[in-house]
């Protein structure tokens, strides 16, 4: 249980050290022009773009659909989290340790998703 939260609260962090650290590596050795940035962000730019021109519902959508699209991360977190309690509660129940287990693993993976945001947000210093 204990390596599950850690996977799910550490893992946002270590893929975004990752990340920056591959740019700023890459870089440094292979260097790249002022024109080269420039390029590079105006791309970025585009393909950001493109994505928000892809999740555009051209229209008004109905507003359970707005509200349920906002609440679909703690929706589906809810979700996991009491299945996996009620997983753990029928493995003791049997007295199955593996059930337990397997029930507390899932009920603390949503963590990372719920908190994980706010925790790599804090890393970085960035707004809260």
């Amino acid at each position: 249980m204990l390596e599950s939260l850690l996977i799910s609260t550490g893992l946002p962090i270590l893929l975004d050290i990752f990340k920056s650290a591959g740019g700023a590596i890459s870089r440094k050795w292979l260097g790249l022009s002022v024109d080269d940035q420039i390029k590079l962000d105006g791309a970025n730019i585009e393909r950001l773009k493109a994505l928000a021109t892809l999740d555009n519902p051209y229209g008004v959508p109905s507003l359970w659909v707005v509200n349920l699209r906002g609440a679909f991360r703690y929706v589906a977190a809810g979700i996991l989290v009491f299945g996996g309690l009620a997983l753990a509660y029928y493995g003791s129940y049997k007295i199955d340790t593996e059930l337990v287990t397997a029930g507390l693993d899932l009920a603390v993976s949503p963590f990372g998703f719920i908190f994980g945001e706010r925790l790599v947000l804090s890393y970085k210093g960035g707004n809260r």
